[in-house]
């Protein structure tokens, strides 16, 4: 079991085809025991948005200062799902903590 870092929100937008819309993204460090550090991002989006723009699994987080990541649903989203749903990207996984700082600036302290 690894040592919990941080868990946040910070501000974003999420990215469809260029049509973007502002959302809170949550940053949760952790270290594991291996000495790496793991980052899971995740947000939530509002259904109809998502499928107006036309949302099926994949769309891009822009986070504060400006860098980008991929999203996805776990599955191909529809209208039978909830009204909000989560987004998350692929777990990070990194080496250090400058490098972690590095990538994720969010979690400098304040």
């Amino acid at each position: 079991m690894g040592e919990h870092l941080k868990e946040a929100g910070y501000p974003g937008q999420i990215d469809i085809g260029g049509d973007r819309s502002p959302v809170t993204y949550r940053l949760k460090a952790s270290k594991e025991d291996d000495g790496a550090f793991h980052v899971a991002v995740s947000l939530s989006a509002p259904r109809d948005w998502l499928l107006k723009h036309g949302f099926r699994k994949e769309a891009t987080l822009v986070r504060q200062g400006g860098a980008e990541m991929p999203v996805h649903f776990e599955e191909t989203l529809n209208v039978a799902d909830n009204i909000s749903v989560t987004l998350r990207a692929d777990d990070a996984v990194i080496a250090s903590m400058d490098e972690l700082r590095r990538t994720f600036p969010e979690l400098r302290p304040t």
